[in-house]
């Protein structure tokens, strides 16, 4: 094993996600998930008619790990929908940990994009979201 295995953080842990827009599913709308730890990045996927997509967890290695230092990266989530992007969940992730997003529970939500932001401080990380965690 070397030095740098310790290096390899979750920077977005996997999503499960169901949108809705005035009570009725997102079909075939474009989601982007973006983050920066470093540098800024992105991918995207598409919503099932339904509005059901799934995104896989992402990793990233960074030397800084090595040191004590403070790990913070920027997340966000967005949906274009009626040529409108909608962000709908905004957090900055503290913890390298997979589902640290929400203390160790899976990343499932269900999301009214029509709904007024809110903010969540319950997962040690000021979170700005339409979404409801799926318990």
């Amino acid at each position: 094993m070397s030095i740098f295995s310790g290096t390899k953080s979750c920077v977005f842990s996997g999503v499960k996600a169901q949108l809705f827009y005035n009570g009725k599913p997102v079909a075939n709308a474009k989601v982007i998930r973006q983050w920066e730890w470093h540098k800024e990045n992105s991918d995207e996927t598409i919503t099932d008619e339904n509005g059901y997509f799934m995104l896989p967890e992402v990793y990233e290695s960074s030397a800084s790990r090595l040191f004590p230092s403070e790990f913070v990266v920027g997340q966000q989530l967005s949906v274009s929908v009626n040529d409108e992007e909608i962000i709908f969940w905004s957090n900055s992730k503290r913890d390298p940990d997979v589902n640290a997003e929400f203390g160790g529970a899976a990343f499932t939500v269900k999301c009214e994009l029509t709904e007024e932001e809110r903010l969540v401080e319950d997962y040690g990380s000021l979170m700005v979201t339409k979404c409801h965690l799926e318990k």
